[in-house]
């Protein structure tokens, strides 16, 4: 598949708001430009990617700077499923490192008290 994506771009919040309120698909990768997540924006790829900023925790930790590329299209999600199934093609059918790690499931408090 050949997906006309924009040049690579720093993620910094000026070049962030630079990108189309419009829906698309955007990779975000290393500085060597290895992928680590593939997202679809479903309604505004600026404030798709300024969540990205916002929440750096959902990304891996030690990816250090990153860096994103674009394209505006108008069905994200069937274009973002065949980008990750090439991914995993090429990959061992590994996904991207960012999207393999999911937050920690949240624990309800237990009570070590008892009645006495």
């Amino acid at each position: 598949m050949s997906i006309p994506f924009s040049p690579w771009k720093p993620m910094v919040r000026a070049v962030v708001d630079e990108a189309p309120a419009s829906p698309g698909v955007y990779q975000l990768a290393t500085l060597v430009r290895t992928v680590v997540f593939i997202g679809a924006a479903t309604e505004n790829l600026s404030e798709t990617l300024t969540l990205h900023l916002n929440a750096p925790a959902t990304l891996h930790p030690h990816l250090g700077h990153l860096y994103f590329r674009i394209v505006p299209l108008e069905n994200p999600e069937h274009t973002q499923a065949e980008l990750l199934g090439e991914y995993r093609g090429s990959h061992g059918g590994s996904l991207p490192a960012a999207q393999m790690t999911q937050p920690p499931p949240s624990v309800a408090p237990r009570r070590h008290l008892q009645a006495v």
